[in-house]
């Protein structure tokens, strides 16, 4: 497995694998604590029951997650703004026979090692190797992410090792992940899939993960200070992340002198958005990607420019990576043409093996097809897009598809719309039911300048614009203004959230 190679290749050096706040962790220390860690669970448990991890971004938690790996069984994280109920409800799926506990919640019914406990570890299995042979290989687990799904019960997406040596192999020299000590931004929860695009690609080369704490990241001061000491090469975030940077003035190239590039996966990157970037980083690449969990975070990226900014069409999510193939499908399954719309499909070896013990989800959406007459996994998104000019256009999501008086409208085509409005920084438009059915549609837009006006009188002018673009049927209701939109721990836009709000 390339992640435990290359921690081993740099345990000879003096390289600093993580810095999180004050304290770093070396890869010689990454190796030791993670062999010690690997051991206890070889020793504890031989049927390779997936472990479960529950913090934030505390050092050891990688050393657990290493630990999972060299002892041949997947880890599942949990961030602490996982909700108990949602702990519960993950930890009841996996059954785990361990859960490392970075918290100060207590969690009852559960085999738990505390932070002093794994020290205890640690110190018992020290100087001692766990056989290479139990590493996680090939079509094996690595870890599995819980997401949302839509019974209200988490899906666990299982990726194994050869999906992420896949994804490596691609990703790493496109972003000149190269075995230089680059410093690469860890933001994202480990929760979320994003997160994998700082740590597996920057761990197997050598590079120092910036980890940023739940706690730094809610106070603005502090974070552009470890922003301003940070060395940054490699920026890995949300759309939605950056776009509350940019709210600081001095969020810039003289802050971060030292930054490469920029890449953003996991939601719609604003045109607007992509322009103050270009703008305020000049020498920075800033990169527009796509992928869902279920294929290993990421399947296409490309390079943004202004004058993708300015094409009247949406921004590419790019150019696909180049083992794996995007088929665009219409309703009965049938390939569609160049520019014509329907659902992405990725065939490829970062294809995931499907949903953790639940064949009847997984058999809705994966299958099997074949790229040059070999066979390889495949997996329905539920996104809308098109092929044009070998990119990718993301247009939408299959469920974001509503039916309001008879028309049948994209919400994201409202919202990409909403966004041409001049004085508008993002948006997002959010169906209103009465009685189990679409009553009509309300915009939340979140302005690039603020003004005197009320939110009456900004609606009418933005929905006067706003018809310029779309038939009237389509413009929102209502249009309510706000300062900043609420994020989930993922960094996306919190629907939910503002659904309830209103």
């Amino acid at each position: 497995m390339k992640i435990i190679e290359g921690i081993k290749k740099y345990a000879n050096t003096d390289r600093i694998a993580l810095k999180c706040n004050d304290e770093s962790l070396s890869y010689k220390d990454l190796d030791k604590y993670s062999e010690a860690i690997a051991l206890y669970l070889k020793e504890i448990h031989e049927d390779n029951t997936p472990i479960v991890i529950y913090g934030n971004k505390e050092n050891m938690i990688m050393a657990c997650m290493i630990g999972a790996l060299k002892s041949g069984r997947a880890y599942v994280p949990l961030d602490i703004s996982f909700p108990l109920d949602r702990v519960y409800d993950v930890t009841g799926e996996i059954k785990p026979k361990v859960v490392f506990n970075f918290s100060e919640v207590n969690l009852e019914g559960l085999n738990v090692v505390n932070e002093n406990e794994l020290k205890e570890i640690i110190k018992k299995y020290e100087n001692k190797e766990i056989d290479k042979s139990n590493w996680v290989k090939d079509d094996e687990n690595a870890y599995i992410l819980f997401t949302s799904g839509s019974t209200g019960k988490p899906k666990g997406v299982q990726i194994s090792s050869n999906n992420l040596d896949s994804f490596v192999d691609w990703i790493s020299p496109y972003l000149n992940i190269d075995g230089s000590e680059k410093v690469i931004m860890n933001q994202a929860a480990y929760s979320f899939d994003l997160s994998v695009t700082s740590i597996y690609p920057g761990l197997v080369h050598g590079a120092t993960l910036f980890s940023l704490t739940k706690k730094v990241l809610a106070d603005y001061k502090e974070l552009f200070r470890q922003f301003g000491e940070s060395d940054m090469a490699v920026w890995v975030s949300t759309p939605s992340f950056a776009g509350v940077c940019v709210t600081e003035k001095s969020f810039n190239s003289e802050m971060l002198p030292k930054l490469e590039s920029m890449i953003f996966i996991g939601e719609a990157l604003p045109k607007s958005l992509t322009k103050e970037l270009l703008e305020r980083f000049e020498n920075t690449r800033v990169i527009n990607g796509y992928g869902p969990t279920e294929a290993t975070v990421g399947v296409s990226v490309n390079d943004m420019t202004m004058e993708l900014v300015e094409d009247e069409k949406s921004l590419p999510v790019g150019f696909p990576m180049e083992n794996c193939k995007i088929k665009i499908i219409d309703e009965e399954g049938n390939e569609l043409g160049e520019g014509e719309k329907g659902e992405i499909v990725i065939i490829g070896p970062s294809v995931s093996k499907g949903y953790f013990n639940n064949e009847e989800k997984t058999n809705e959406v994966f299958y099997f097809d074949e790229i040059d007459g070999v066979k390889h996994r495949a997996y329905k998104t539920g996104d809308i897009g098109y092929l044009l000019d070998g990119r990718i256009y993301y247009y939408g999501r299959k469920d974001f598809q509503i039916k309001l008086n008879g028309f049948r409208i994209e919400i994201e085509d409202i919202e990409n719309n909403l966004r041409k409005v001049e004085n508008i920084k993002n948006a997002v438009v959010i169906p209103v039911y009465k009685d189990e059915k679409i009553a009509y549609l309300t915009g939340i837009v979140q302005l690039k300048e603020k003004n005197s006006l009320s939110n009456l009188k900004n609606g009418m002018i933005i929905k006067k614009e706003l018809g310029k673009y779309i038939p009237s049927y389509m413009i929102p209701r209502n249009i309510k203004v706000i300062d900043e939109f609420p994020t989930n721990i993922n960094g996306k836009i919190d629907r939910k959230k503002l659904m309830e709000e209103i």
